[in-house]
Formats: structure tokens, sequence, C-alpha cells
């Protein structure tokens, strides 16, 4: 199946993903565990009922022992368009799953991207507490695409069960969305994928390919983007074109803002950004350091007591009365929007 990701937005109007026009209840059941597997929505009507209108429509055929003939909606995958394939759900499910995957490739969550305008801006922090915060509202996945991070294990305390990015790159095969999401640690209803001392995400087009995936079966996905992700000429900057909202971070340093004004250009002027200055001691210093930016900022307090938190097991966002929870809350309301 074709590697590239879709660009598609999230659709407006509801739309199966997968329409399973069968009345042999084996087959359906065969074809609805593969479903949940692959992470995509199904729903099955007779074969003679008029079939509303799917990505992907399973028909069950006629004559044949536990198969289905498939075929794509030209709207979404206009290269199999007029053509059918039969599948068997039981002796061949990797072939199912595969078109699974490409159906569901044309649908997503809401992917925010959060970069940081020069190192120790607080990106990775920021990052956490915004998707710790979605992540009271809907399923939400925070993504760590830094090649050179030393991955959230500390930070956010996260168990030593679940997948990091030194066991995803090992497998072999169909990315299987449903099932990727399912084996990642979870930290605050937030499924995490990040690295460990074995290593972190590839230089290359991996990061992306799994992005995509942990998307489609998460109706938010944050990704802690490398400041080179900017640049044309970063092997993952297409990660850049295909997010909903970036957050670029800096600090209210001079040398900082400075940093800041030299990457503002850098933002892709199509998609909707924030500019978050984080580290403030209140909200008068981030609109002077809006002033001196001049664009819009939106303040990110830190507690004195952070690093002293930290090393004593909290994690961010524990504080749930502090400034910065309430700065978080308003972030989050803003990149949602």
């Amino acid at each position: 199946m074709n590697e590239r990701i879709s660009h598609r937005r999230v659709r407006t109007q509801p739309l199966t993903t997968v329409l399973i026009r069968a009345s042999s209840a084996e087959l359906i059941t065969d074809i609805e565990r593969l479903a949940v597997v692959a992470g995509v929505d199904t729903a099955t009507i007779s074969p003679q009922a008029d079939a509303p209108p799917a990505i992907l429509t399973l028909t069950e055929e006629a004559g044949a022992t536990r198969s289905v003939l498939a075929s794509f909606n030209e709207l979404f995958q206009p290269e199999f368009a007029g053509q059918q394939v039969s599948v068997s759900p039981r002796s061949h499910p990797a072939d199912l799953l595969e078109l699974f995957v490409a159906a569901g490739a044309t649908q997503r969550g809401i992917i925010i991207g959060v970069v940081a305008a020069h190192g120790g801006a607080g990106a990775t922090v920021l990052a956490a507490m915004l998707a710790r915060q979605l992540g009271q509202e809907g399923s939400v996945s925070l993504v760590d695409l830094d090649p050179l991070s030393a991955g959230y294990g500390i930070l956010l305390s996260l168990p030593e069960t679940g997948k990091r990015w030194a066991d995803v790159t090992k497998e072999k095969g169909t990315l299987l969305p449903g099932r990727l999401v399912d084996s990642l640690p979870l930290w605050q209803d937030v499924h995490v994928l990040c690295g460990d001392q074995r290593g972190s995400v590839p230089a290359d087009r991996t990061g992306i390919n799994v992005a995509s995936a942990v998307s489609q079966v998460s109706s938010v996905t944050v990704a802690d983007l490398p400041r080179h992700a900017l640049l044309k000429s970063s092997p993952i900057h297409e990660a850049v074109s295909w997010l909903d909202h970036l957050v670029l971070v800096t600090r209210p340093d001079i040398a900082s803002l400075a940093q800041a004004r030299g990457t503002l250009p850098l933002l892709p002027s199509t998609i909707p950004h924030t500019v978050v200055i984080a580290g403030v001691k209140s909200v008068g210093q981030a609109e002077d350091a809006a002033h001196q930016l001049e664009v819009e900022t939106c303040p990110l307090r830190f507690e004195r007591t952070f690093d002293g938190d930290i090393a004593h097991g909290m994690t961010p966002g524990d504080r749930l009365r502090s400034g910065s929870a309430r700065d978080i809350r308003r972030i989050a309301t803003r990149v949602t929007a």
C-alpha cells in the first residue's frame, strides 16, 4: 500500500470508514475483530439494502466461503476506483488489515505540533501539559519526534511496560494504528510514544509514518517536534505541513526573544500558530515579550518548585490550582478552536 500520508482533514459530515454488506454472522464477526485491531470504525447492513457512503465497502461474495469483495470510494482512493478485490478475512487476514490501514489513512484527528525557538525553551513540558489537558476531553496521544531526545521516562514517571521507539521501529509489516496506540505506555489518560536508553525516533521518515498512524485513532495527537523540523531541508519537514496548529515556545529574556524573532519567519503562513512565552513570572511579562516580537502571545508560568516537584516524582500538570494550570487551559482552548 502507498506509504504517503493522507493530508485530508477530519470530515465535518459523518462517513463510515468500513461498510460491511453481509448476512453471515461468522463473516461479520471475523471482519469486526480485524477492524478493532486496525482501529477503524465499521457499520453493517444486509447485502440487499441500499449502501450509504463509506470509504471502504466489503460485500459478501455470493457462492464463496467467508469472503468479501472490497471496493474503495473513489473520492478517497481514486487509484482503486471501479476496482474490486476478493478477500477472505479468515484465510488472508493480513490482506484485509492492509485495506483497513489504507482506509484509515484517509481520516485523522487533530494534530498539534510544539516546537522550541531555542534550547531550554520548555517545549517538552508544554507538550506534555497540553496533551494532559486535552486528554480530559478525548483520546490523546503524545509523540516525541526529536531524534536527540532522551525520552519522557523520568519527566512523566512512565511505567517500564509499553513500547518505546526502539520497539516500534523493530516491527515489520503493516502498521496497525489501533494495536500501536494500545501498546504504548499510558500517562494521565495520554498514550505516549517516546524513546529510552535504547534510542529515540530515527532521523528519517519513520516518525512521520508512525505519527500518521497514531493520529488515525486519536482525537488529538500532540507532536513534540525538533527545531530543525521548520527547515525545508529537514527529513521531517513534511510533518509541519499537515499540522492543524503549531505552537512556538520561547523564554522572555532578550537572547531567547532574539532567537524567536529569527524563527518566526519559518512558521508556515497557511497553518494557525500560537507563540507561547514560557517561564514568565506574570502575564505582564508575556505582554512585554509580545510587544517586542510584534505578535500575539500566550503566557505559561512555571512554579518555582517545578524542578523539585519532578525530582520528587511529580509530573507536569500535577498542581491543578497553579498559574501554569490556568495558562495551559487557555492554550488548549486556543489550539483546538
